[in-house]
């Protein structure tokens, strides 16, 4: 079943379906919305409404770039695991 999903950016609503098994739809949006309003308090007031465009690329930059040190992190995390594993593994071995 899907669930729909209301977002306010820049002063429009949006609405989204989104399928009820997905994880956390409403956190995400709200993640969205508070990334794109912090984007927006850098902006001037008067230069808010003609750069909605900017502002909306400018969110889903940090967004993204946020993700990327969380992979790569992640992807540190697991390898460093895996080798403490093996190293483990190998100490259990020779005895």
């Amino acid at each position: 079943m899907q669930q729909l999903i209301t977002i306010e950016l820049l002063g429009e609503t949006f609405q989204f379906k989104v399928q009820e098994e997905d994880h956390n739809p409403r956190e995400i949006a709200d993640y969205l919305a508070a990334e794109v309003d912090s984007v927006s308090r850098q902006f001037p007031e008067h230069l808010k409404k003609t750069n909605k465009l900017a502002i909306l690329v400018s969110a889903a930059l940090n967004m993204t770039k946020k993700y990327f040190e969380l992979k790569s992190h992640h992807l540190d995390f697991v390898s460093d695991i895996s080798q403490r594993t093996y190293k483990l593994d190998d100490m259990l071995n020779r005895r």
